[in-house]
């Protein structure tokens, strides 16, 4: 070989080295990024821009996607089928692709080494719906160096991207489409109907109709009352939360008797009909089944609206099977808490009257005392009749009887075993709850006055206003000044002991009459200006004397004031394990209270320890 010959075997080498190089080997960094522009840029078209957006596949196994926006801005899905699409999952495909750095652009002869004569994904953009100016993207090979071989389809030249560009592109309907079962405005919503199967009759259907009036829902069917609001925007919540688990069949598979049969949906167990503005959601919930993975139970649920099948969570089924009961309101009565100035109770002959006081925004209790129909006024409990005017305004039906109640003295309500008034400031008509009699399952028969309708109510805030003002009454027992207090009698035991106040000193006057002293006595009159009952009980007649010891106390403390008051408290029978002492006091024989262990010990004294030290 000479000279010439080897000179022009090493030019052809280091030829098809370099164009190896240029069109293989160049890395993406070999070029500065300015020299790289996107291809938004190049071709001068924005995600914002694009109005449709065709996906065509040379692999049978993929279907070919065509996606338009609608009037709002939002994607939807018009091939293969009709469906609403994942508004952010397209535009964020679209900033994928049109984000693309082109790396290399160059000339060649033909198309086919590059795989561009079939492309395997061909991309076409519009910025004008139906207009006939498109952009469309021919996406070939892949190349060394995560790249892929792509052309413009008017244009001559090639150019290379990154290879990710597949995978942005290759995705089925499914991975674009919305996950919503229904998509509404739940502030719009204006009417809902429920049907439901009963799970024995599967023949029977029993519906519930509502509807939004001025801002208000009310039922409307079966029967003619408010609803709950709270429930009804709980389970629009729940209906436009609700998301797709699987896609199982679309447009006219949808509605094939097989497939309606195997799901269940040929008689759904639940129907749901949703007005918004002038669009119309149905939705059918079926039978359930296995998700994919054959351990995640589903439910399958057809949208009507939309004419596909889907599979849910199985726990939207009891979330969404609603009774009549369950959508309306279940609050017994309507009435301002806040403004409420007057309580009364009454009940067999007894009126518990508790007025607000506003010079210091205290509640009182008018408490008999036993002179002749003359009643005194007592703090009341303020806890107690917060909790009394928020318990009664929050009271829920456990359930209602079925109208028209015809005859209310079956039911203890006529007349009622307790009737409890609230008069409210500015209204002339008071609020009134009546109860009734209890039942076999410990509930008790309730209905607004002003009301036809009777319910059943849980027994527990029943059970505290039946105590009327044992539960109201201010816990301290006593309320009055220690020196007011005049004279002081103590009684148990054996022990029988007087004393008398004599200016600032007290003095025993039975069973001696001598200087008593002071801090003994005053200790008492402490104890008793602070005696707290652990709680008020009322006065059954199971609670007999043999019970509570009152017939003869084991204590018995009188004291006097100055304003001719007199009080006596009587200290009985200790509570069977309960750490408690029966007392009461003396004027008011049914107001029966309990009093802890500890505070007893303190109540008693003897003459030796009332005497003072030179008298003893």
């Amino acid at each position: 070989m000479n000279f010439r010959t080897t000179l022009i075997i090493i030019v052809l080498l280091v030829g098809i080295a370099g164009a190896y190089f240029l069109f293989f080997q160049r890395s993406p960094e070999d070029t500065a990024t300015s020299e790289k522009p996107r291809i938004h840029k190049v071709y001068g078209i924005t995600r914002e821009q694009v109005q449709q957006v065709e996906i065509m596949f040379a692999d049978a196994a993929y279907q070919n996607l065509k996606f338009a926006k609608d009037t709002m801005g939002n994607w939807q899905l018009k091939s293969p089928f009709q469906a609403e699409a994942d508004s952010e999952k397209v535009n964020q495909m679209l900033d994928d692709i049109l984000n693309k750095r082109v790396k290399q652009t160059f000339e060649v002869p033909e198309l086919t080494q590059y795989g561009l004569d079939t492309p395997s994904i061909t991309l076409s953009l519009w910025t004008e719906q139906g207009s006939p100016g498109v952009t469309t993207f021919l996406i070939g090979k892949k190349a060394i160096n995560f790249s892929v071989y792509v052309k413009e389809k008017s244009e001559a030249h090639i150019f290379l991207i990154e290879s990710s560009a597949l995978d942005d592109l290759t995705k089925s309907p499914t991975d674009l489409r919305d996950q919503s079962v229904m998509k509404f405005n739940t502030e719009t919503v204006s009417h809902i109907e429920l049907a439901s199967r009963d799970a024995e009759k599967a023949s029977e259907l029993s519906s519930v109709h509502c509807e939004k009036r001025n801002g208000i829902w009310f039922v409307t069917h079966p029967i003619e009352t408010k609803a709950d609001s709270q429930e009804i925007e709980g389970l629009l919540s729940e209906l436009r939360a609700l998301q797709v688990s699987t896609f199982e069949a679309d447009q006219a598979d949808a509605s094939t008797p097989a497939r309606l049969e195997k799901s269940g949906l040929d008689s759904p167990r639940i129907q749901i009909k949703l007005i918004d503005g002038s669009n119309t959601y149905a939705l059918d919930i079926g039978s359930e089944g296995l998700a994919e993975n054959g351990t995640q139970r589903s439910v399958y649920v057809k949208s009507v609206h939309q004419q596909a099948i889907y599979t849910v969570r199985d726990a939207m089924y009891t979330r969404l099977n609603k009774s009549v009961f369950d959508l309306r309101d279940k609050r017994i009565i309507d009435f301002q808490r806040t403004d409420t100035i007057r309580i009364e109770i009454a009940q067999n002959k007894q009126i518990t009257v508790c007025t607000k006081n506003y010079d210091n925004n205290t509640w009182e209790l008018q408490i008999p005392t036993g002179r002749g129909g003359v009643t005194e006024s007592v703090r009341a409990d303020a806890k107690a009749v917060d909790d009394l005017l928020f318990g009664v305004d929050s009271l829920e039906a456990a359930a209602f009887v079925e109208d028209p109640v015809l005859n209310l003295a079956s039911y203890g309500l006529d007349p009622p075993s307790i009737k409890v008034t609230f008069t409210q400031r500015g209204e002339e008509t008071p609020a009134i709850l009546i109860i009734g009699n209890d039942t076999t399952d410990g509930t008790f028969y309730v209905k607004a006055e002003q009301s036809d309708q009777v319910a059943r109510v849980e027994r527990t805030l029943i059970d505290k206003i039946a105590l009327g003002a044992a539960w109201l009454r201010d816990k301290q027992v006593l309320n009055f000044h220690i020196d007011d207090a005049v004279r002081l009698t103590l009684l148990h035991g054996e022990e029988s002991l007087t004393c008398q106040r004599l200016g600032t000193n007290w003095r025993l006057t039975a069973p001696v009459k001598e200087e008593a002293n002071n801090a003994e006595v005053n200790a008492i009159i402490y104890e008793l200006d602070d005696l707290m009952a652990a709680a008020y009980v009322q006065n059954e007649p199971a609670l007999t004397d043999a019970i509570t010891g009152f017939r003869t106390p084991q204590i018995q403390i009188t004291v006097e004031l100055r304003n001719q008051k007199v009080y006596t408290v009587q200290v009985g029978n200790p509570v069977e394990a309960s750490g408690h002492f029966y007392a009461r006091l003396q004027h008011e024989p049914n107001l029966i209270f309990l009093l802890n262990a500890e505070l007893v010990p303190k109540l008693k004294t003897t003459l030796a320890l009332l005497r003072t030290p030179g008298s003893r």
